[in-house]
């Protein structure tokens, strides 16, 4: 038998489709469960970080006991024009890149017992970028207006911010304090998740501009794509462990496949052969339904890690499937359902999940046991603990990557 690892070696060992010691657990708990933990109303984590929603996360996985996967960190960089001081620039649209402090005027506010407001208004030379966000007692923030509300006035000032010409630390923020309890992975958004991210109106809106502005998408496309292939290679550089690829809202749950083929995939193959060129572990998240998004990428992008995989009724996907089909090939992380045994079910349902997913996926490596998109804020402790300790009970390999005979 393997000895043991720590959680983030057992964790690449498997992202890189090879035997651990044992199938890591590691239950998507990215935002609600680490706040809830906090005991704080989620406004000072999100929009004061007291504290800081990584912060929270490490304090989980330790409470816990799982095997951590880090993605709070960040790595500074953006327009060339700006320096790379963190004393002096602001991170935006999820840290993808650093303006100027001086250019941001940030506002928070009470607007009632239950929500707090915050108010972002960003100088350019054509122009103000103004967003809005509510962040709720007991909920992660909900975007009341963005940066995008004419795409034919805001996106030059966006595009000015982000710049033609690009530059980026060698330093992964957060990393030393991460240690081995987690791997080290930073995100980067399909140009869906993005175009979603920056859109007023948000999911519907930037569905509609696809086809009411396919020329301008398309353009934007392209500059979007050379931006986040430089940035990349940037994060990679600075020595991240992984980089995920953030595709929630490019599920086909949302979009449709010709979308997805026009506007998501060659980015995904793009950003594949870089980090394999580069030695870097590359990882796609694609919830709801995804059985087509696996079967596109798995024929043109060379991903080391899928996941979630979920299963009916949250999307479409028999992880058991994918296993012999693609399990060669990818390593896979999945799929507890997570609106139902984990809300509704005893210890004893949970445990009989985890063996039945560990039966359809785990043998032979290149398996994390975790969960489908996001475990809710509602989900009851006691099932988490039963889930990590069953995936630790039944989860241990021999050297050959079998697992014990699983009741």
């Amino acid at each position: 038998m393997t000895s043991e690892l720590t959680p983030r070696q057992r964790m690449l060992t498997a992202m890189r489709n090879k035997i651990p010691d044992r199938v890591p657990v590691c239950p998507d708990i990215s935002n609600m469960i680490p706040a809830n933990l906090t005991g704080k109303p989620y406004w000072d984590i999100y929009l004061h970080d007291d504290p800081s929603l990584g912060d929270a996360y490490l304090a989980a996985i330790e409470k816990l006991g799982m095997d951590g996967w880090y993605l709070y960190g960040h790595v500074l960089g953006g327009n060339q024009d700006f320096p790379l001081d963190s004393q002096e620039v602001t991170g935006l649209v999820y840290n993808t890149f650093f303006v100027p402090k001086e250019m941001v005027t940030r506002e928070v506010k009470q607007i009632a017992d239950n929500e707090v407001q915050e108010h972002l208004c960003i100088e350019t030379p054509f122009g103000e970028l103004e967003s809005k966000t509510t962040v709720f007692r007991s909920a992660p923030p909900w975007d009341v207006s963005n940066f995008i509300k004419d795409i034919r006035v805001d996106w030059p000032r966006l595009r000015w911010l982000m710049g033609e010409s690009w530059h980026w630390d060698d330093q992964c923020y957060e990393r030393e304090k991460v240690g081995d309890r987690a791997v080290y992975g930073l995100q980067v958004h399909t140009f869906i998740d993005f175009w979603d991210g920056i859109r007023a109106g948000q999911s519907d809106q930037m569905i509609y501009d696809f086809y009411d502005a396919p020329d301008l998408m398309t353009e934007i496309f392209e500059y979007y794509s050379t931006f986040t292939l430089a940035r990349v290679k940037g994060l990679i550089r600075a020595g991240v462990d992984e980089i995920l690829v953030q595709g929630s809202n490019s599920s086909l749950s949302l979009i449709n496949p010709d979308l997805y083929r026009k506007f998501v995939l060659p980015l995904n193959v793009a950003i594949t052969k870089l980090a394999n060129e580069m030695e870097c572990v590359v990882h796609l998240h694609t919830c709801g339904r995804s059985k087509l998004v696996v079967e596109m990428n798995m024929a043109e992008a060379t991903f080391d890690v899928i996941e979630p995989l979920e299963k009916p009724p949250n999307g479409d996907v028999d992880i058991a499937e994918v296993k012999r089909r693609f399990g060669n090939r990818v390593a896979l992380k999945g799929n507890l359902l997570t609106t139902g045994n984990l809300l509704h079910g005893s210890p004893r349902d949970i445990e009989r999940e985890v063996i039945e997913t560990l039966r359809a996926a785990g043998r032979g490596g290149g398996f994390i046991l975790s969960t489908g998109d996001q475990v809710g804020g509602n989900t009851p402790i006691e099932n988490l603990q039963a889930m990590i300790e069953a995936g630790r009970k039944y989860g241990c390999y021999d050297k050959a990557g079998n697992l014990p005979d699983l009741p």
